[in-house]
């Protein structure tokens, strides 16, 4: 089994493989579309198309990486301690 911190290393490299593997798809569509490819809008679609994916992997990663270690349900169960009507486990009915 893997641990968390390996899953989110994955999940970041996966999503900078993808990067890599969109932009060429990009750049040749937008070649094919007549867009006059200059050195500033290659550079632009590049740094966009990996940093979006990167981000939205890394936030989405994060979120998965703190469940699975236990970060949330430590401060779940810090945040019952102070406040027990509020943070309870079964929904208000």
């Amino acid at each position: 089994m893997q641990t968390p911190a390996r899953r989110f290393r994955v999940l970041l490299l996966s999503a900078l493989g993808t990067g890599v593997a969109a932009v060429p798809l990009a750049l040749w569509y937008l070649s094919s579309e007549g867009v006059s490819l200059t050195l500033h809008l290659v550079l632009a679609i590049t740094l966009a198309i990996v940093l979006s994916l990167l981000l939205a992997a890394g936030l989405m990663g994060l979120v998965f990486f703190s469940a699975e270690s236990g970060h949330d349900q430590r401060v779940a169960d810090e945040n019952a301690a102070h406040e027990p009507e509020v943070w309870r486990d079964s929904p208000i009915d």
